[in-house]
Order: C-alpha cells, then structure tokens, then sequence
C-alpha cells in the first residue's frame, strides 16, 4: 500500500470534514523537508461533523489497528462511535486505502481542536484547501510527546520557523553591505527571530574567495526585491 496523505486530506475534504491537521504532515504541508509516514487530525466533536468524518472513512475501507491483525479491522464506522472512542480513548489509529490515520483528541502540549482552531492556518493545495497547526503548534506538541522522532523533527521545525518570521530562508539570494557598496551573497543559515536574528551568508570575498559570514537579518534585503 503506497502512503498517499494528499488523497487522504482530499478525501476528508470531499466530505465536509472539519478537522486540522498535526504532527509531521502538519510540518510538511508548512514547508519543513521532513519524511512521515502518517496523517494526524485532530476532528472537531460536533454531531455533524464526526458523521462526515465517519462516511469518509468508510469511503477509504479505514481499519482499526491492532497488534495481532496486521492489517486492521474493519469497521463500519458511525459518529456515535467516533464519539465515543475519540474521547475515551484520546487517540484512534487507523489504516486506509491510501495509509496511515490517526485520528487524536488532544495531541500532547495541546487542549485539542478550540485550542489549536485559533492560530491554524489555511492552506491551498489546489482542488481543495485544509487547515493546518500552526508551526508553532506543531512544535509545542512535539517537543511535549518528545518521542526520538518528534525530537529529531524539531531542529528541522524551528529553522523553519525562524525563516518564516525573519522572511528569510535558507539558499535565498540575497544583497549584503560590503564596505562602501553592497554585494550578492545565499543565505546559509537563519538563527533567532525579530530584531536580534543572525544570518549565515556565503559571499564572494575579493582577493579571499567564497567565504560564509553573519549578517543581521535586518541588515539583508531580497536580491529579487
């Protein structure tokens, strides 16, 4: 079974699912070069919804996994038991037709849907948008659960977090004063966020060759700008 997570969001999609996404998807859909192998949601409660969530796993033939059936079963889900076991349980984990879902109440460092509703952002992915934990979130969460892989996720999360505050990022071209003049250089590096954030540049030295040097962000400007 090939992992496709963007038909597993399209799918919830298809049905009205009112859910937001978490955990390494979360991640990627913001950005971070980072590999998973699972689709985690976090569904809001209300009747309707676990109901259209319900017929959109049905539609991907979902699986409950367990230790002894390695390949899950099968269930016809209602929202009624979606209810009840999201909630009693804190977590479902699934597999479908198109891989892993797990589908959680309230991941690690979070209160669950209100608390991580009010900083998700919405993404499009082209025929259809989904809502996505905030980076910092994300974070919260992981650094929380603190498994080996959330930890080794995280460097790769925060750099990617202070790119987008600061506006620059990693391999971006950028002009950097040089002496009395101004010169072309790639950022390498972005480390802190606001005022106080540095940047690793790779410049052209004269007469030294290529040499990697810290700027202040506030003191770079876009090449493309």
């Amino acid at each position: 079974m090939t992992f496709d997570p963007t038909q597993i969001l399209r799918t919830l999609a298809k049905h009205g699912v009112d859910h937001i996404v978490v955990g390494g998807v979360g991640g990627v859909l913001h950005g971070a070069p980072m590999s998973t192998d699972d689709v985690d949601i976090v569904p809001a409660l209300r009747k309707a919804n676990l109901e259209s969530l319900a017929n959109a796993l049905n539609e991907m033939h979902a699986r409950v996994q367990v230790t002894d059936e390695p390949d899950g079963i099968e269930i016809s889900f209602t929202g009624k038991d979606l209810q009840r076991w999201i909630v009693d349980f804190g977590f479902l984990n699934l597999t479908t037709d198109y891989g892993r879902l797990d589908i959680l109440y309230r991941p690690g460092g979070t209160n669950g849907y209100q608390d991580l509703a009010a900083n998700a952002e919405v993404l499009d992915l082209g025929d259809f948008e989904v809502r996505v934990a905030s980076l910092e979130d994300i974070i919260r969460s992981k650094q929380t659960v603190a498994r080996d892989r959330d930890l080794e996720q995280l460097p790769t999360l925060r750099l990617l977090l202070e790119s987008k505050k600061t506006g620059m990022r990693p391999g971006q071209e950028v002009i950097v004063p040089w002496e009395l003049s101004e010169t072309r250089g790639t950022v390498i590096e972005v480390r802190g966020v606001g005022p106080g954030a540095q940047a690793s540049v790779r410049v052209q030295v004269p007469g030294n060759g290529e040499e990697v040097l810290p700027f202040p962000v506030r003191h770079l400007r876009p090449a493309d700008a």
